[in-house]
Protein backbone atom coordinates (compact mmCIF):
# COMPACT_ATOMS: atom_id res chain seq x y z
CA UNK A 1 0.00 0.00 0.00
CA UNK A 2 1.30 3.42 -0.95
CA UNK A 3 -0.08 6.77 -2.00
CA UNK A 4 0.02 8.67 -5.27
CA UNK A 5 -0.36 12.34 -6.16
CA UNK A 6 -2.12 13.11 -9.46
CA UNK A 7 -2.39 16.37 -11.40
CA UNK A 8 -3.62 16.83 -14.97
CA UNK A 9 -2.11 19.71 -16.96
CA UNK A 10 -3.27 20.67 -20.46
CA UNK A 11 -0.79 22.33 -22.83
CA UNK A 12 -0.51 22.88 -26.59
CA UNK A 13 1.02 20.06 -28.62
CA UNK A 14 3.83 22.02 -30.30
CA UNK A 15 6.56 20.22 -28.33
CA UNK A 16 4.70 16.95 -27.85
CA UNK A 17 7.24 14.86 -29.80
CA UNK A 18 10.10 16.08 -27.62
CA UNK A 19 8.17 15.72 -24.36
CA UNK A 20 6.89 12.21 -25.16
CA UNK A 21 10.44 10.85 -25.28
CA UNK A 22 11.11 11.81 -21.65
CA UNK A 23 7.77 12.26 -19.85
CA UNK A 24 7.82 8.67 -18.58
CA UNK A 25 11.16 9.30 -16.87
CA UNK A 26 9.85 12.40 -15.12
CA UNK A 27 6.80 10.78 -13.49
CA UNK A 28 6.53 7.20 -12.24
CA UNK A 29 2.90 6.80 -13.35
CA UNK A 30 2.87 9.56 -15.94
CA UNK A 31 1.03 9.33 -19.23
CA UNK A 32 -0.27 11.66 -21.94
CA UNK A 33 -3.52 12.07 -23.87
CA UNK A 34 -3.28 13.80 -27.25
CA UNK A 35 -6.24 15.84 -28.50
CA UNK A 36 -5.16 16.18 -32.14
CA UNK A 37 -7.92 18.40 -33.52
CA UNK A 38 -7.72 20.73 -30.51
CA UNK A 39 -3.90 20.71 -30.78
CA UNK A 40 -3.55 20.02 -27.08
CA UNK A 41 -2.01 17.39 -24.80
CA UNK A 42 -3.28 16.38 -21.37
CA UNK A 43 -0.20 15.55 -19.29
CA UNK A 44 -0.68 13.35 -16.25
CA UNK A 45 1.75 14.19 -13.45
CA UNK A 46 1.42 11.11 -11.27
CA UNK A 47 3.98 10.12 -8.65
CA UNK A 48 4.38 8.06 -5.50
CA UNK A 49 4.29 10.15 -2.31
CA UNK A 50 4.83 9.57 1.41
CA UNK A 51 2.13 7.49 3.10
CA UNK A 52 1.49 10.34 5.55
CA UNK A 53 0.58 12.76 2.76
CA UNK A 54 -2.95 14.03 3.39
CA UNK A 55 -5.59 12.83 0.95
CA UNK A 56 -8.19 10.13 0.33
CA UNK A 57 -8.60 10.58 -3.40
CA UNK A 58 -10.55 8.32 -5.75
CA UNK A 59 -10.44 7.65 -9.48
CA UNK A 60 -14.11 7.42 -10.48
CA UNK A 61 -13.74 7.90 -14.22
CA UNK A 62 -16.74 9.59 -15.80
CA UNK A 63 -16.96 7.07 -18.63
CA UNK A 64 -16.97 4.05 -16.31
CA UNK A 65 -19.90 5.10 -14.13
CA UNK A 66 -23.50 3.95 -14.35
CA UNK A 67 -25.59 6.59 -16.15
CA UNK A 68 -29.27 7.10 -17.03
CA UNK A 69 -30.04 4.84 -19.98
CA UNK A 70 -32.19 7.23 -22.04
CA UNK A 71 -29.42 9.84 -22.53
CA UNK A 72 -26.94 7.07 -23.42
CA UNK A 73 -29.24 5.89 -26.21
CA UNK A 74 -30.07 9.37 -27.49
CA UNK A 75 -26.40 10.29 -27.35
CA UNK A 76 -25.60 7.34 -29.58
CA UNK A 77 -28.30 8.37 -32.08
CA UNK A 78 -26.80 11.85 -32.24
CA UNK A 79 -23.33 10.41 -32.73
CA UNK A 80 -24.52 8.25 -35.64
CA UNK A 81 -25.93 11.31 -37.38
CA UNK A 82 -22.76 13.31 -36.82
CA UNK A 83 -20.47 10.54 -38.07
CA UNK A 84 -22.25 10.44 -41.44
CA UNK A 85 -21.75 14.16 -41.94
CA UNK A 86 -18.79 14.58 -44.28
CA UNK A 87 -18.48 18.27 -43.38
CA UNK A 88 -17.75 17.23 -39.77
CA UNK A 89 -17.97 20.73 -38.23
CA UNK A 90 -20.80 19.74 -35.89
CA UNK A 91 -19.01 16.49 -35.09
CA UNK A 92 -15.95 18.42 -33.96
CA UNK A 93 -18.02 20.82 -31.84
CA UNK A 94 -19.59 17.85 -30.07
CA UNK A 95 -16.14 16.37 -29.43
CA UNK A 96 -14.94 19.67 -27.99
CA UNK A 97 -17.92 19.75 -25.63
CA UNK A 98 -17.06 16.24 -24.39
CA UNK A 99 -13.45 17.23 -23.70
CA UNK A 100 -14.60 20.34 -21.80
CA UNK A 101 -16.99 18.27 -19.68
CA UNK A 102 -14.32 15.77 -18.67
CA UNK A 103 -11.84 18.53 -17.89
CA UNK A 104 -14.39 20.38 -15.75
CA UNK A 105 -15.02 17.33 -13.55
CA UNK A 106 -11.31 16.39 -13.36
CA UNK A 107 -11.95 13.27 -15.45
CA UNK A 108 -13.84 11.77 -12.50
CA UNK A 109 -11.13 12.16 -9.88
CA UNK A 110 -12.25 13.34 -6.43
CA UNK A 111 -10.22 14.44 -3.41
CA UNK A 112 -12.34 12.66 -0.81
CA UNK A 113 -14.36 10.06 -2.70
CA UNK A 114 -17.24 12.39 -3.56
CA UNK A 115 -15.98 15.88 -4.46
CA UNK A 116 -13.17 17.44 -6.48
CA UNK A 117 -11.70 20.48 -4.77
CA UNK A 118 -8.50 20.90 -6.76
CA UNK A 119 -5.18 19.34 -7.74
CA UNK A 120 -3.23 17.44 -6.68
CA UNK A 121 -5.50 14.49 -5.95
CA UNK A 122 -3.75 12.32 -3.35
CA UNK A 123 -4.96 8.80 -2.60
CA UNK A 124 -4.01 5.20 -2.09
CA UNK A 125 -2.72 3.19 -5.05
CA UNK A 126 -5.75 0.87 -5.29
CA UNK A 127 -8.09 3.90 -5.43
CA UNK A 128 -6.08 5.73 -8.07
CA UNK A 129 -4.80 3.05 -10.46
CA UNK A 130 -8.10 1.84 -11.89
CA UNK A 131 -11.77 2.74 -12.10
CA UNK A 132 -14.91 0.72 -12.68
CA UNK A 133 -17.81 1.96 -10.56
CA UNK A 134 -20.35 0.80 -13.14
CA UNK A 135 -19.54 -2.86 -12.51
CA UNK A 136 -20.75 -2.54 -8.92
CA UNK A 137 -23.89 -0.53 -9.69
CA UNK A 138 -27.31 -1.86 -8.73
CA UNK A 139 -29.74 -3.48 -11.15
CA UNK A 140 -32.68 -1.12 -11.67
CA UNK A 141 -34.53 -2.51 -14.72
CA UNK A 142 -32.14 -0.59 -17.00
CA UNK A 143 -33.16 2.84 -15.77
CA UNK A 144 -29.40 3.24 -15.54
CA UNK A 145 -26.71 1.21 -17.27
CA UNK A 146 -23.07 1.01 -18.28
CA UNK A 147 -22.48 2.77 -21.58
CA UNK A 148 -21.27 -0.49 -23.19
CA UNK A 149 -24.16 -2.68 -21.93
CA UNK A 150 -25.22 -4.86 -24.91
CA UNK A 151 -28.86 -4.73 -23.75
CA UNK A 152 -29.07 -1.11 -24.89
CA UNK A 153 -28.02 0.51 -28.16
CA UNK A 154 -25.39 2.64 -26.49
CA UNK A 155 -21.74 3.24 -27.25
CA UNK A 156 -19.97 1.02 -29.77
CA UNK A 157 -16.41 1.70 -30.85
CA UNK A 158 -13.17 0.41 -32.27
CA UNK A 159 -10.08 0.31 -30.09
CA UNK A 160 -6.64 0.20 -31.67
CA UNK A 161 -3.53 -0.27 -29.56
CA UNK A 162 0.10 -0.63 -30.58
CA UNK A 163 3.53 -0.09 -29.04
CA UNK A 164 6.33 1.81 -30.73
CA UNK A 165 9.93 1.76 -29.53
CA UNK A 166 10.72 4.94 -27.60
CA UNK A 167 13.55 5.81 -29.97
CA UNK A 168 11.09 6.00 -32.90
CA UNK A 169 8.30 7.84 -31.10
CA UNK A 170 9.31 11.47 -31.88
CA UNK A 171 9.34 10.77 -35.63
CA UNK A 172 6.02 8.95 -35.44
CA UNK A 173 4.39 11.84 -33.57
CA UNK A 174 5.74 14.29 -36.17
CA UNK A 175 4.15 12.19 -38.93
CA UNK A 176 0.85 12.03 -37.01
CA UNK A 177 0.84 15.80 -36.63
CA UNK A 178 1.55 16.21 -40.34
CA UNK A 179 -1.41 13.95 -41.12
CA UNK A 180 -3.55 15.92 -38.67
CA UNK A 181 -2.60 19.15 -40.44
CA UNK A 182 -3.74 17.64 -43.74
CA UNK A 183 -7.09 16.42 -42.39
CA UNK A 184 -7.81 18.07 -39.03
CA UNK A 185 -11.57 17.39 -39.00
CA UNK A 186 -11.03 13.66 -39.39
CA UNK A 187 -9.29 13.57 -36.01
CA UNK A 188 -12.32 14.83 -34.07
CA UNK A 189 -13.35 11.23 -33.43
CA UNK A 190 -10.21 10.79 -31.31
CA UNK A 191 -10.96 13.98 -29.39
CA UNK A 192 -14.47 12.66 -28.73
CA UNK A 193 -12.90 9.81 -26.75
CA UNK A 194 -10.89 12.38 -24.75
CA UNK A 195 -7.77 11.81 -26.78
CA UNK A 196 -5.23 9.24 -27.86
CA UNK A 197 -3.66 7.76 -24.74
CA UNK A 198 0.13 7.36 -24.60
CA UNK A 199 1.27 4.88 -21.93
CA UNK A 200 4.85 3.93 -21.11
CA UNK A 201 5.85 0.26 -21.28
CA UNK A 202 9.21 -1.11 -20.12
CA UNK A 203 11.23 -3.61 -22.14
CA UNK A 204 10.63 -7.17 -21.00
CA UNK A 205 12.50 -10.47 -21.14
CA UNK A 206 9.18 -12.29 -21.62
CA UNK A 207 9.13 -14.16 -24.91
CA UNK A 208 6.26 -12.04 -26.27
CA UNK A 209 7.15 -8.93 -24.26
CA UNK A 210 8.28 -5.61 -25.69
CA UNK A 211 11.89 -5.94 -26.86
CA UNK A 212 12.54 -2.21 -26.18
CA UNK A 213 11.20 0.50 -23.90
CA UNK A 214 8.10 1.67 -25.72
CA UNK A 215 5.06 3.90 -25.75
CA UNK A 216 1.69 2.23 -26.18
CA UNK A 217 -0.73 4.29 -28.28
CA UNK A 218 -4.40 3.59 -27.49
CA UNK A 219 -7.06 4.97 -29.83
CA UNK A 220 -10.84 4.57 -29.45
CA UNK A 221 -13.29 5.83 -32.05
CA UNK A 222 -16.82 5.38 -33.37
CA UNK A 223 -17.93 2.06 -34.85
CA UNK A 224 -21.15 1.53 -36.77
CA UNK A 225 -23.64 -1.12 -35.71
CA UNK A 226 -24.14 -1.88 -39.42
CA UNK A 227 -21.49 -4.24 -40.76
CA UNK A 228 -19.62 -2.89 -43.77
CA UNK A 229 -20.92 0.67 -43.42
CA UNK A 230 -18.21 3.08 -44.65
CA UNK A 231 -17.21 6.23 -42.81
CA UNK A 232 -15.80 9.40 -44.42
CA UNK A 233 -13.15 9.74 -41.69
CA UNK A 234 -11.81 6.18 -41.47
CA UNK A 235 -9.23 6.59 -44.23
CA UNK A 236 -7.11 8.86 -42.05
CA UNK A 237 -7.40 6.59 -39.01
CA UNK A 238 -6.50 3.51 -41.07
CA UNK A 239 -3.53 5.37 -42.54
CA UNK A 240 -2.43 6.23 -39.02
CA UNK A 241 -2.48 2.59 -37.99
CA UNK A 242 -0.74 1.31 -41.11
CA UNK A 243 1.93 3.98 -40.66
CA UNK A 244 2.53 2.80 -37.09
CA UNK A 245 2.61 -0.90 -37.98
CA UNK A 246 4.66 -0.77 -41.16
CA UNK A 247 6.77 2.39 -41.14
CA UNK A 248 7.53 2.32 -37.40
CA UNK A 249 7.36 -1.45 -36.78
CA UNK A 250 4.72 -1.09 -34.07
CA UNK A 251 3.74 -4.18 -32.11
CA UNK A 252 -0.06 -4.54 -31.94
CA UNK A 253 -1.84 -4.98 -28.62
CA UNK A 254 -3.15 -8.57 -28.50
CA UNK A 255 -6.68 -7.52 -27.51
CA UNK A 256 -7.15 -4.07 -29.03
CA UNK A 257 -7.02 -4.40 -32.78
CA UNK A 258 -8.72 -5.58 -35.93
CA UNK A 259 -7.56 -8.49 -38.07
CA UNK A 260 -5.15 -6.77 -40.46
CA UNK A 261 -2.98 -5.47 -37.61
CA UNK A 262 -1.83 -8.99 -36.69
CA UNK A 263 -0.42 -9.90 -40.10
CA UNK A 264 3.27 -10.71 -39.53
CA UNK A 265 3.17 -9.79 -35.84
CA UNK A 266 5.31 -12.70 -34.65
CA UNK A 267 8.24 -11.54 -36.77
CA UNK A 268 8.42 -8.45 -34.52
CA UNK A 269 9.14 -10.59 -31.45
CA UNK A 270 12.79 -11.73 -31.38
CA UNK A 271 11.97 -14.57 -28.98
CA UNK A 272 8.82 -15.78 -30.75
CA UNK A 273 10.39 -19.16 -31.53
CA UNK A 274 11.05 -19.77 -27.83
CA UNK A 275 7.44 -18.94 -27.02
CA UNK A 276 6.21 -21.44 -29.61
CA UNK A 277 8.55 -24.09 -28.17
CA UNK A 278 7.09 -23.61 -24.69
CA UNK A 279 3.57 -23.55 -26.10
CA UNK A 280 4.15 -26.86 -27.85
CA UNK A 281 5.71 -28.41 -24.75
CA UNK A 282 2.89 -27.46 -22.40
CA UNK A 283 -0.01 -27.84 -24.84
CA UNK A 284 1.01 -30.41 -27.49
CA UNK A 285 -2.62 -31.21 -28.33
CA UNK A 286 -3.63 -27.59 -28.85
CA UNK A 287 -6.27 -27.63 -26.11
CA UNK A 288 -5.81 -23.90 -25.57
CA UNK A 289 -5.47 -23.07 -29.28
CA UNK A 290 -8.04 -21.99 -31.83
CA UNK A 291 -8.12 -21.23 -35.52
CA UNK A 292 -7.76 -17.54 -34.59
CA UNK A 293 -4.80 -17.99 -32.26
CA UNK A 294 -3.00 -20.18 -34.82
CA UNK A 295 -3.45 -17.43 -37.41
CA UNK A 296 -2.22 -14.64 -35.13
CA UNK A 297 0.77 -16.68 -33.93
CA UNK A 298 1.77 -17.51 -37.50
CA UNK A 299 1.24 -21.25 -37.02
CA UNK A 300 -1.40 -21.80 -39.69
CA UNK A 301 -3.16 -19.40 -42.01
CA UNK A 302 -3.50 -15.63 -41.96
CA UNK A 303 -5.62 -13.35 -39.76
CA UNK A 304 -6.47 -11.18 -42.78
CA UNK A 305 -9.73 -11.98 -44.58
CA UNK A 306 -10.15 -10.74 -48.16
CA UNK A 307 -13.73 -10.27 -49.28
CA UNK A 308 -16.12 -7.52 -50.32
CA UNK A 309 -15.94 -4.54 -47.90
CA UNK A 310 -13.22 -6.28 -45.83
CA UNK A 311 -11.16 -3.10 -45.44
CA UNK A 312 -14.16 -1.20 -44.07
CA UNK A 313 -14.26 -3.58 -41.11
CA UNK A 314 -10.47 -3.81 -40.75
CA UNK A 315 -10.42 -7.44 -41.83
CA UNK A 316 -7.87 -6.61 -44.54
CA UNK A 317 -5.82 -3.81 -46.06
CA UNK A 318 -7.46 -2.99 -49.34
CA UNK A 319 -5.75 -3.90 -52.59
CA UNK A 320 -8.85 -3.58 -54.74
CA UNK A 321 -11.78 -1.15 -54.80
CA UNK A 322 -14.16 -4.01 -53.96
CA UNK A 323 -12.51 -4.25 -50.55
CA UNK A 324 -13.96 -0.79 -49.87
CA UNK A 325 -17.42 0.36 -50.99
CA UNK A 326 -17.16 1.75 -54.54
CA UNK A 327 -20.95 1.69 -54.89
CA UNK A 328 -21.04 4.36 -52.18
CA UNK A 329 -18.05 6.34 -53.44
CA UNK A 330 -15.27 4.72 -51.38
CA UNK A 331 -12.19 3.56 -53.30
CA UNK A 332 -8.83 2.00 -52.38
CA UNK A 333 -6.29 4.82 -52.54
CA UNK A 334 -2.82 5.69 -51.15
CA UNK A 335 -2.50 7.50 -47.83
CA UNK A 336 -2.07 11.28 -47.66
CA UNK A 337 1.23 11.32 -45.72
CA UNK A 338 2.23 7.66 -45.55
CA UNK A 339 1.71 6.94 -49.23
CA UNK A 340 2.48 3.22 -48.85
CA UNK A 341 -0.77 2.91 -46.93
CA UNK A 342 -3.86 1.71 -48.79
CA UNK A 343 -7.11 3.03 -47.38
CA UNK A 344 -10.77 3.39 -48.32
CA UNK A 345 -11.23 7.07 -49.22
CA UNK A 346 -14.45 8.81 -50.17
CA UNK A 347 -14.35 10.38 -53.61
CA UNK A 348 -17.37 12.62 -54.31
CA UNK A 349 -19.05 12.28 -57.67
CA UNK A 350 -18.72 15.29 -59.98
Amino acid sequence: MFKRSVTFVTRDDSDMAEKAARWGDLHEFGDMAWLPQLRKVIYREDDRVAIKTVGDGLNDHLGFRSNPTAPLISGRVTMELLEKNINAIARCKAANATVSLFETVAYGFTNNGSMFTGYPVVGFQHQIQASGACLGSQEDALLTSCAWDPRIRGTFFYTNGYSIALSRVPAFIADMQQLRDRSPLSFCGIDASVGMLLRYVKASSAYLGKPEDSIDFDISYYRSYSKGEPNPHYDVLDELQQMALHKYSAIPHWGKNRNFAFEGTMAKHPKADKFLEVKQRYDPDGIFSSEWSDQVLGINGSPAIFEKHCAIEGMCICSDDSHCAPEEGYYCLPGKVYTDARVCSFQPAF
